[in-house]
């Protein structure tokens, strides 16, 4: 096979982009260009002159100048052999193109032509890592001639190595045009061969990083964001005094970007059908709230106190669970303790490290054989991974069957947590992935099962080269090794062949950037929640269109439908398909400003509003005056006291948990198809769904003891209440499925019970004290303009008051505007409202004046004010249960009040409100005649 160069239009577009830069210097010659034996590149136009030339090729290419952030060369003088004269600075220059689209092939025609136009041969590509250096000197290999025959030149081309640096002089000497392709990594630090000033075979007595500083090479930075912008690589680059750097990247850090002279976006690729179609088949747990998932976030060294942050199932004072981080812990920290969740009873942290070997903090517990890694879930994840690959390789099976004909091979690439999960002592992932391969190859083999032999040739692997030499951990031998590192990294024709048994490559990063295959047709990622590569540069290793066994692009139809498509990449990440999108929206975000910025760049990312506001106190006396006259009425104190009948809770309790209904826990697979990008996200088709049981792992609990924490109930009636529900074999049933998630919904259960009982039995009593006005909740707040104030300047107490929702904000400001309004105030948070279940916070304090049209006097009435989603208490579809309880509790408080002040609770107290308007018409009724 040959694969073959395409002419494509956006492919010349960027190649030109970047020559047209150099437009108007004088053709390099022998004469002009090789001073003391060394061949440099001479540009003999002024700065400002390629500054011109930059400024008019981004403008034509649409890229605003905010997106450009043009950069203009510079030069400087220097004394130079008693004379002074001016030394031209490098400059960047920026190509974004989307994964999958050819860059590699750009950059490189961008070299032979930067030498037919004008004759500079001094070039240096550098890449951050080896996966990267072999897959751009395999596209030099593999189009040389096809190159020869465009630009009627083949320059010489080699692999920087510190035991050949006899080459970097042939670099320097050559008048023939020469490629260097080097890893940043050989290039920094001063023990670098390189860079040592003594050695015997130096070049007229220099290091040999400054005899390739006096070439004035060009230098590519391929994916410069993978450390190439690091403090002490960007020095190394420095010393080698490049004429320009040409920085090229589909996620260029836009910190260093400086003059972006062409872009082609991911929705430019997708929408032109330059990338295949892409379908996300989305494997996630569900209903595992009581499982022992637990996700090691991140680490830290706090003045000698070595602390680890946890992502675990949390139990809010409302009974919700909600999987979440925890604060800082540090050793003999109790996870119970810190949750709240009884699933976690005995997990006490015994020591949290970070491993030498690999960089990764761990955490591990008293008396559990738990160890959680960084980056690593400790849970279910093991069934997770099972659907997955069998997804994948159904997949892979169904497409390879509508490929194989056309002459089409499919490749299916597999990102990985660990390696030690692939080649180990216990290689779960192996192991998965031959059992699949085993069940599901006779569906697609007219019933015939695999071979050992069969499976094994079916899978390729790479764990990035380690510092000895070694390729991966030895399997097979150091030969084995050598032949897969060589067919996936350096024989991309033999892997595209019909005839290589190589169908599924496993990696766990290494070929996570740089790296890719046109025949990539599957995607899985059986990592944890946090993946080591980015979504644009995962999906990004098999975007590329397909390619048959003659080596010509298949390229779908405009009008294919989505069974006669070839160009279709499958993802199987361990997530669902809303986080899968808004992490690569996210990604979008990071790189261009915004999730809007399209096709074209016309879109301009001016920045977010990050203006703060001080409060201001009102100097209106009819604000000041109504806030005390409000204060002395509705800030009295109460205290409650309840009163129940256990009895009537065991029976109540008992009969209401015959109903529970535990689910099972599920791993559940969708399939969504991606069918359009645009400056909004995704236009998205959902395709089926797939679910399956799986047994879940949980701890060990006391039901009485714990029915009994959360409920405060007694011993001796959580005893009566279990009793009475074992002898219900249902019952039972479901206890057994999931005892942890079974407490949580009785010990529901039982406090609703009790609440409903205890707001049957619950009065409230005047103290005789009053809370205190404090001024310090307001006087020195401040806060985001945009987001967390309402700006109430006529007849807020503050001009502006923060608030925590949008629903609060339109209160206030309407409130603000009305002209019955005297004065509106967020309530301080001194204002509290004593309730069995904590304390309730009101949202606002409202004094309107009321006055008879016929000359009455005008009154003011004092209100309290609960903003919600909704105008119904009870309304369980939009607030919790501990806020209906809560409301219902604040209206006995007020009921205590109004005794005193003559006044129903009612009238003071007004809860839920949904809007102002609806407050004002309850105000109106109240009045009315």
């Amino acid at each position: 096979m040959q694969l073959k160069l395409e002419e494509l239009n956006y492919q010349q577009d960027a190649i030109q982009s970047v020559v047209d830069i150099f437009k108007g210097t004088a053709r390099n010659t022998f004469e002009n260009a090789t001073i003391n034996g060394i061949r440099s590149n001479r540009l003999i136009i002024s700065p400002e002159e390629i500054g011109q030339n930059i400024t008019r090729i981004y403008k034509s290419n649409g890229i605003a100048d905010e997106a450009a952030k043009f950069d203009c060369p510079t030069a400087k003088e220097v004394d130079f052999a008693n004379e002074t004269v001016n030394v031209r600075l490098p400059f960047d220059v920026c190509v974004e193109m989307e994964t999958g689209t050819g860059k590699t092939i750009v950059y490189l025609k961008t070299l032979y032509k930067l030498y037919a136009e004008y004759a500079f041969t001094k070039f240096i590509i550098l890449v951050p890592s080896i996966a990267i250096r072999q897959g751009v000197l395999q596209t030099l290999r593999t189009f040389e001639k096809q190159l020869n025959n465009i630009f009627d030149v083949t320059p010489n081309y080699f692999e920087y190595d510190s035991k050949r640096i006899h080459e970097v002089a042939k670099f320097a000497e050559e008048q023939h045009p020469q490629i260097m392709v080097a890893t940043t990594g050989s290039i920094v630090g001063d023990n670098r061969i390189l860079n040592r000033e003594q050695r015997e075979d130096l070049f007229d007595n220099m290091p040999f990083v400054d005899l390739l500083a006096k070439t004035r090479p060009v230098i590519v930075m391929d994916e410069p964001q993978v450390g190439m912008d690091a403090d002490k690589t960007r020095e190394a680059i420095e010393r080698l005094n490049p004429l320009a750097r040409l920085r090229y990247s589909a996620t260029h850090r836009k910190e260093f970007t400086k003059n972006l002279v062409y872009r082609l976006t991911p929705y430019d690729s997708y929408k032109q059908g330059l990338v295949k179609k892409i379908d996300v088949l989305t494997v996630v747990e569900k209903n595992d709230e009581a499982s022992l998932k637990i996700e090691l976030v991140e680490g830290k060294n706090e003045g000698g106190t070595i602390k680890a942050k946890l992502k675990v199932w949390k139990k809010n004072t409302d009974g919700d669970v909600k999987f979440a981080e925890t604060g800082w812990l540090k050793r003999n920290d109790d996870l119970f303790v810190k949750t709240k969740n009884i699933i976690y009873d005995g997990y006490v942290i015994e020591n949290i490290r970070k491993e030498m070997e690999d960089g990764l903090w761990r955490v591990t517990f008293y008396n559990k054989d738990v160890e959680v890694v960084e980056r690593q879930i400790s849970g279910n994840i093991a069934a997770v991974w099972a659907m997955q690959m069998q997804f994948l390789v159904k997949t892979h099976f169904e497409k390879s069957a509508k490929l194989r004909p056309k002459g089409i091979k499919c490749l299916s690439l597999v990102f990985i947590n660990r390696v030690a999960n692939y080649i180990g002592e216990d290689p779960i992932i192996k192991n998965l992935f031959i059992e699949k391969y085993r069940d599901l190859y006779p569906r697609f083999n007219e019933g015939r099962a695999a071979t050992d032999e069969e499976i094994s040739k079916a899978q390729g692997y790479y764990f990035a080269q380690k510092s000895t030499g070694e390729l991966a951990d030895n399997e097979g031998g150091q030969s084995e090794q050598k032949r897969i590192y060589d067919l996936i990294l350096k024989d991309k024709q033999e892997l595209l062949s019909l005839d290589n048994p190589v169908e599924f490559i496993f990696s766990h990063s290494a070929l996570g950037v740089g790296w890719d295959n046109p025949n990539v047709f599957n995607i899985a990622t059986l990592s944890t929640t946090y993946s080591e590569i980015k979504k644009r540069q995962e999906i990004g290793r098999g975007l590329r269109i397909c390619v048959d066994q003659k080596g010509d692009r298949k390229y779908d139809t405009a009008t294919a439908t989505a069974e006669e498509r070839t160009n279709l990449l499958t993802v199987i990440p361990n997530e669902t398909y809303e986080t899968f999108a808004l992490q690569y929206q996210d990604e979008i975000k990071e790189i261009y400003g915004t999730v809007k910025a399209g096709a074209g760049m016309t879109h301009t990312d001016k920045g977010e509003n990050k203006s703060e506001v001080k409060f201001k106190r009102s100097k209106n006396k009819s604000v000041n005056d109504a806030l005390k006259a409000f204060w002395n009425a509705l800030a009295k104190k109460t205290e409650y006291s309840v009163l129940f009948d256990d009895n009537s809770i065991i029976e109540a309790a008992v009969s209401a948990m015959e109903k529970i209904a535990i689910p099972h826990t599920i791993i559940e697979a969708v399939l969504t198809t991606i069918d359009d990008m645009d400056e909004e996200g995704f236009t998205a088709t959902y395709k089926g769904d797939s679910a399956k049981k799986v047994a879940a792992r949980f701890s060990s609990l006391d039901l009485i003891e714990e029915l009994s924490d959360d409920t405060h109930l007694s011993y001796a009636s959580v005893i009566e209440i279990v009793t009475a529900i074992a002898k219900n074999d249902e019952v039972l049933k479901q206890w057994v499925k999931n005892p942890p998630l079974f407490v949580q919904k009785a010990a529901a259960i039982i406090k609703d019970i009790e609440l409903r009982a205890m707001l049957r039995g619950l009065s409230y009593r005047l103290t005789g004290e009053t809370f205190p006005f404090s001024f310090d909740d307001y006087a020195d707040n401040v806060a985001d303009a945009n987001k967390t104030i309402a700006k109430t300047p006529e007849r807020g107490v503050y001009d502006n008051q923060k608030i925590d929702s949008d629903i609060e904000k339109k209160f206030a400001e309407t409130a603000d505007a009305d002209a019955q309004v005297v004065c509106v105030l967020k309530l301080p948070k001194s204002y509290k409202v004593p309730t069995p279940i904590g304390n309730y916070e009101p949202d606002f304090g409202i004094v309107l004046k009321r006055g008879a049209l016929d000359g009455g006097a005008q009154t003011e009435y004092h209100y309290v004010v609960e903003t919600k989603a909704t105008a119904q208490l009870g309304d369980m579809s939009s607030l919790r249960e501990s806020e209906n309880f809560k409301m219902n509790c604040a209206f006995e408080h007020f009921r205590a009040l109004g005794i005193e002040l003559n006044i129903k609770a009612e009238d003071i107290y007004k809860a839920p409100v949904k809007e102002y308007a609806e407050f004002k018409k309850d105000i109106t009724a109240q009045f009315a005649e």
